[in-house]
């Protein structure tokens, strides 16, 4: 894969709306996640977590509230650039693929992975799926939120270098993450003024 080539992800491709609804979206989902979190640590701090696919660091920030050690793994070095500034706390990482993580085998006791696997094609997408079982710890807990209108296809869908965006059933990314065991699903809420009423789903995976 020529990863030279590839399409460079700006703020606008990770949230696609601003301001209000920006504000509005980012609480919401932060809501949504601190739930899945707070059920499976308890009042217990655990000790590593990582979010995979970190972007600028939006979503990366809630695992800090349950975790010691906080990693994020990201592809732009301009969003890890800006995260690490934000957020010092936190060890963000470049790397040239999310399918080869910079991490040993059973490391983390959280993943978090939030609408990035819906972007990858099918061959990339695999090699993600296999990074993060290898790198979750037995007994850890991964949750995902992904597209999962099946009917949902957009742009370069055969392109791992382009963007694109493949909707997968919840039934698709169990078998994709197997021998992980899906533990329960939540439709994802956003906005009330967004166009489409269906915007994915959170699973929540235990190995």
């Amino acid at each position: 894969m020529d990863m030279q080539q590839h399409t460079v992800w700006r703020q606008e491709h990770v949230v696609d709306v601003r301001e209000a609804a920006f504000a509005l979206r980012t609480y919401l989902e932060h809501r949504d996640v601190r739930a899945f979190f707070t059920r499976v640590a308890g009042q217990r701090r655990l000790p590593a977590a990582c979010e995979i696919g970190a972007g600028y660091g939006r979503m990366t920030i809630v695992l800090t509230e349950f975790f010691d050690q906080v990693s994020g793994f990201e592809r732009e070095q301009h969003f890890v650039d800006e995260a690490s500034r934000l957020m010092p706390a936190i060890q963000f990482q470049q790397v040239e693929t999310l399918g080869s993580l910079p991490a040993s085998s059973d490391s983390f006791d959280g993943v978090l992975t939030f609408t990035v696997l819906q972007h990858l094609t099918e061959p990339v997408v695999q090699a993600v799926a296999g990074e993060i079982v290898r790198i979750l710890r037995p007994g850890g807990f991964l949750l995902i939120c992904e597209e999962t209108d099946p009917s949902h296809r957009a742009g370069a869908v055969d392109d791992p270098n382009g963007t694109c965006t493949i909707g997968r059933t919840v039934a698709e990314y169990e078998a994709l993450l197997r021998p992980l065991k899906l533990l329960d699903t939540k439709p994802r809420q956003i906005e009330p003024t967004y166009p489409r009423p269906d915007v994915g789903t959170y699973m929540l995976f235990r190995r």
